[in-house]
C-alpha cells in the first residue's frame, strides 16, 4: 500500500500534467495502486461513521466544496464509468457493465441523502467495485490501452490510478466538510 507522501505527490504530478495518468501507473505495482484503492475506500466509510443527516447535508457557503452527500453519491455514481473501463479493457467479462456511468465531471452528486441510506449505499458500491476489480485484475492484458479524450492513454493500470485518484480527490472533501460540518452544527 502506498502512503499519503508517496502517493499524493504522484497524484498531482498527473493532475498538473506534470507526467500523464499513463506514466503515473507504471511507477508502482498495480498490487499496490489496488490496495491503496482498497484502503482509501475503507477511510472514507469510516469518515461516514457517527454522523448524522444535518452534517452529511452541510454545506458551508465560505466554502466551496461540496457536502458530504453529494461527495459520496458522486462517488458512488462515478465509480460505474471505472468499473466499465476495467471490464472494457479485461479479457474475461466478470460482470455486466453499468448502463448508468458517468460520463461527465459532477454527476451523480446528490445532496440531502440521510446518512444512513448513504453508508448503505457505500457498502454496496464497495462490494461492486470490490468483486470488478478481483475479477479482473489478473485478466487482462497488460500492453491493452484505451486513448480517453481527457485521460490519453489509458491501460488497466491507468483506470485503477484515476480511480484511486478520484477516490482519493473526494475523501479529502468529505474529511473537510465533516469536520466543517461538526464545528458549525454543535
Amino acid at each position: 500500500m502506498l502512503t499519503s507522501e508517496t502517493l499524493n505527490p504522484l497524484l498531482n504530478s498527473a493532475f498538473t500534467r506534470e507526467i500523464t495518468w499513463l506514466e503515473a501507473s507504471t511507477r508502482y505495482s498495480l498490487d499496490e495502486f489496488i490496495e491503496t484503492f482498497y484502503n482509501t475506500r475503507q477511510r472514507v466509510r469510516e469518515a461516514l461513521e457517527g454522523m448524522n443527516d444535518s452534517q452529511v447535508a452541510f454545506a458551508a457557503p465560505a466554502h466551496p466544496m461540496w457536502s458530504v452527500s453529494e461527495s459520496i453519491t458522486h462517488l458512488i455514481y462515478s465509480q460505474g464509468f471505472y468499473l466499465n473501463k476495467l471490464l472494457d479493457i479485461s479479457t474475461s467479462p466478470v460482470m455486466p457493465h453499468i448502463i448508468e456511468a458517468a460520463r461527465g465531471f459532477g454527476e451523480g452528486a446528490k445532496t440531502g441523502i440521510p446518512a444512513d441510506v448513504l453508508r448503505q449505499r457505500l457498502v454496496f458500491a464497495t462490494e461492486q467495485i470490490t468483486t470488478a476489480i478481483e475479477g479482473t485484475r489478473h485478466n487482462h492484458d497488460a500492453q491493452k490501452s484505451q486513448v480517453h479524450e481527457f485521460f490519453g492513454v489509458c491501460t488497466y493500470n491507468t483506470w485503477i490510478v484515476l480511480l484511486l485518484a478520484h477516490e482519493v480527490d473526494h475523501f479529502k472533501q468529505v474529511i473537510a466538510m465533516r469536520r466543517l460540518a461538526r464545528s458549525e452544527l454543535v
